[in-house]
C-alpha cells in the first residue's frame, strides 16, 4: 500500500499541469459560451427595438418565449469544451504508460525495479486516471452552478426562467455523458467505461510485452470481442429479456471485462512485460 500511494502521489505531480491546463481551457470555453449566449440575445433585442417593432420585454417575448441556462448548455463551445476534455484524457491515458517506455534513459527501469509488488506501478496509472475523471466531474458541477448564476444575473429578470440543473442538461449530449441524470445510468456508463479503459491498458501493455506481435493480438481480441457482441445481438436473445434485466446483464459483463483485464494486465506487468 505505501508503495502505491507513493507511486500515486508521483503520477499526480506529473499530471497536474496537464490537468490544470485542461481545467483552464474547459472553464474557458464554457464562460465564452456563457457571454456568447448572453450577447446573442441583446444583439436579438437590440436589432427589435432598432426596428421598431413591439419595443418591451413583453413583445420580445411574445415572439421569443422565454429564456433559461439550457440555451448555454445546449452551446457549441460548452459541448467542445466537454468533447475536448474526453479527448484530452483519452490521450493522456495513452501517455501516461508511453512517456516512461520511451527515450533513451527510460524511466520504466526504475519504476519496475523499485521493491514491492508492480502491480502498483498499474493501479497508481488507472487511479490517477480515475482521479482525473471524478475531479472533473466535481469541476463541472461547481461551474455549472457558478455559470447558471453568472447567466441568471446577466439576463433581465422579466425574460429568464429559472429551471433546475437537471433538466436543462440535453440527453444526447456529451454532458449528459459526464454527468447522467440519474445513478442508474451512472453505473451503467461509467462501468462501461472503466471496463473499455482496462482493456484499452491491456492492449498498451501487450504491446509494450510484445512489440508488435502484442499489437496483431490486442487486434484479435479485439475482433473477438467485437464480433461476439454482434453475434449477441442478431440472435435476438437479447429480445427475451426484460429492460432491467438487461441493464443488469450490461452491468455485469462490463464487471467481468473489467476484472478479468485487471488480472491480465497484472500478469503481464509481473511476468511478461520488459523494460
Amino acid at each position: 500500500m505505501k508503495k502505491f500511494m507513493e507511486l500515486w502521489a508521483f503520477e499526480w505531480n506529473r499530471a497536474k499541469r496537464f490537468y490544470g491546463f485542461l481545467i483552464i481551457l474547459v472553464a474557458g470555453l464554457q464562460a465564452y459560451a456563457v457571454f456568447h449566449e448572453y450577447r446573442f440575445w441583446k444583439g436579438g433585442y437590440e436589432r427589435m427595438l432598432r426596428a421598431g417593432s413591439e419595443n418591451t420585454l413583453e413583445g420580445y417575448l411574445n415572439n421569443n418565449g422565454y429564456i433559461s441556462f439550457d440555451a448555454v448548455t445546449n452551446n457549441s463551445f460548452f459541448g467542445f469544451s466537454i468533447v475536448t476534455a474526453i479527448f484530452c484524457l483519452l490521450f493522456y491515458a495513452v501517455a501516461i504508460w508511453y512517456q516512461d517506455w520511451t527515450g533513451k534513459d527510460r524511466f520504466s527501469f526504475r519504476l519496475l525495479s523499485l521493491p514491492g509488488s508492480r502491480f502498483s506501478v498499474y493501479a497508481a496509472k488507472f487511479a490517477t486516471i480515475w482521479l482525473m475523471i471524478t475531479g472533473l466531474q466535481a469541476l463541472q458541477i461547481g461551474l455549472l452552478f457558478v455559470e447558471e448564476l453568472i447567466f441568471s444575473g446577466l439576463m433581465p429578470a422579466g425574460v429568464y426562467m429559472d429551471l433546475p440543473l437537471q433538466s436543462v442538461i440535453p440527453t444526447s449530449s456529451p454532458l449528459s455523458l459526464a454527468l447522467p441524470g440519474s445513478f442508474s445510468s451512472y453505473l451503467f456508463y461509467y462501468s462501461a467505461g472503466y471496463a473499455a479503459l482496462t482493456l484499452g491498458y491491456t492492449f498498451i501493455l501487450m504491446h509494450l510485452s510484445v512489440r508488435w506481435r502484442g499489437v496483431i493480438l490486442a487486434g484479435v481480441v479485439a475482433s473477438v470481442l467485437l464480433v461476439s457482441a454482434l453475434l449477441f445481438l442478431r440472435t435476438g436473445v437479447s429480445s427475451f429479456l426484460y429492460a432491467e434485466e438487461k441493464y443488469w446483464a450490461a452491468i455485469s459483463i462490463h464487471t467481468i471485462l473489467f476484472i478479468a483485464g485487471t488480472r491480465i494486465n497484472d500478469h503481464l506487468l509481473k511476468n511478461r512485460i520488459s523494460v
